[in-house]
Parts: C-alpha cells; structure tokens; sequence
C-alpha cells in the first residue's frame, strides 16, 4: 500500500481480531472496515459479515466459535511455521529468526509463539524497516492464508451428492478477509513465494 500508517493499522487490527477474544471487538471491527473499505471491498463485506456475527453473539460463543474455527483442525491453525515448513528442524529455525527480529524492534511474543500469525502481525505495526515487512507479508502471511483459503475450500466437493455444505465459520470468514486485503494492497506485485523459496529462512 502507499499509505505505510494506514497498512500498519490494519495489520494491528487483525492482530487483535485474530486472538483469542479477550475483549468486545466491534470497535475495532469498525475501524478496520473504514480503513480496509476503499482498498478491498470484498475484503470488507466479509468483514461485515463477520461484524453482524459478533453483534448477534455472546462473548462466550465468540470464545467457542475460535476454538472451533482454529484449535480443532491443524490445517486450520494460526501458527505460520507450520503451514510453510510443518513440524521440522526449519521451523525452529524460522522461530527463532522471528524472535530474534522482533527483539531487535524491542518486542517480544509474550506467550505465543513467534509464528502465531497475531504475533506477525502485531510486528508488522512495530517494523521501520519496510524490505523486512514486505518480505514478511509476501514469504510468510500471503501464502500461509492461502494455504488456509484453499483447505478452507477444498472442503465442499461441488460434484458430491449429499446435503448442502454448511456455512463458513465466522472465524474463517475473519481471516478470508485479511487475505483479500492483501490480495489488493499488494495489486501489481508478484505472487507470494512458495515456502521452499522463502527468503530469509532456511528452507533446505
């Protein structure tokens, strides 16, 4: 995005609406639909969809629509690492190269680990250096929500007979919308790396 402030912003935003719900989130729901709206309109009617959930929920279903959207299924989880490189001696290596840049911008991941996507980008607000960001975002936070997107996907077989599909989780749509905002305010750029090309982590 040219506007850096306002990419910032968002990411925090997300960060918030990505953990585990501590706190009523419509504010900052609203705040990141004006912020998002202009960039990706699709990005925010899932947004809106996702605001009309929480204002019709109890904070306790919010708590267990989490747990049921990102704790239940590993394909599914937040943890960036695992979604690039799986459970292997290179995530460790990744986790330890998240720690030691975020130390380095005097912020710590305070009880998750360092490839918790919240915790990404929580660092994405905190981050002067603008080649890290990008790297971040195109190496890691693009491609692990499209891995998401497609398992998310995959799970309705247009050509199987049977009842309907069920609905979208809340959850998956939250997180739906934050990559098609980066779909867009990346409009022009290349395509997220595989993971076996990341830059900046060792992947052989």
């Amino acid at each position: 995005m040219e506007d850096r402030a306002t990419a910032r912003s968002v990411w925090g935003l997300y960060a918030g609406l990505l953990d585990y719900p501590s706190e009523n989130p419509l504010d900052a729901i609203g705040e990141c639909r004006s912020l998002i709206a202009g960039v990706s309109p699709e990005a925010d009617a899932l947004l809106a969809r996702f605001q009309e959930f929480v204002e019709g929920s109890t904070f306790g279903r919010l708590q267990e629509e989490y747990t049921r959207a990102f704790d239940m299924d590993e394909s599914r989880s937040l943890y960036v690492g695992y979604h690039l490189l799986g459970e292997s001696y290179k995530r460790s290596a990744m986790l330890l190269e998240f720690m030691e840049r975020y130390r380095a911008h005097g912020m710590e991941s305070a009880g998750e680990l360092a490839d918790h996507l919240p915790v990404v980008l929580r660092f994405l607000t905190v981050c002067d250096d603008q080649d890290m960001v990008d790297e971040i975002v195109y190496d890691a936070v693009w491609p692990t929500l499209e891995m998401i997107s497609k398992d998310t996907d995959d799970d309705a077989d247009p050509e199987e007979e049977g009842p309907p599909a069920a609905a979208p989780l809340p959850y998956h749509e939250l997180l739906d919308s934050l990559l098609l905002f980066v779909r867009a305010s990346t409009s022009g750029s290349t395509q997220p790396l595989a993971a076996t090309t990341a830059v900046g982590w060792p992947t052989t």
